[in-house]
């Protein structure tokens, strides 16, 4: 047993383990993983781009749980020479 451990009393290790784990337990309140992959084409007038993200959360609202999401962003130019630009966001 490490040396600093022999010195604690029986409480005080007690304490240090429960700030141990609710250190650890906050630290998981709000965590999420994310995967995304996507694609980009273009021509002359347009672009286009399209993100796919599979997210996994854990909070302490919502629990634990996984979403798909799939963004488009859109980019034309129309025959003026007018920019124009949509985003759109879907999310399972």
């Amino acid at each position: 047993m490490p040396i600093c451990l022999a010195r604690l009393s029986k409480s005080g290790l007690r304490t240090m383990v429960l700030g141990l784990g609710l250190s650890t337990g906050l630290a998981g309140c709000s965590t999420s993983a994310d995967v995304s992959y996507g694609a980009y084409s273009f021509g002359p007038g347009y672009e286009a781009g399209r993100v796919y993200e599979n997210r996994v959360y854990g909070d302490t609202q919502r629990g634990f749980g996984s979403e798909n999401c799939r963004t488009v962003l859109r980019r034309e130019v129309d025959a003026y020479g007018r920019a124009s630009s949509i985003e759109e966001t879907v999310c399972d």
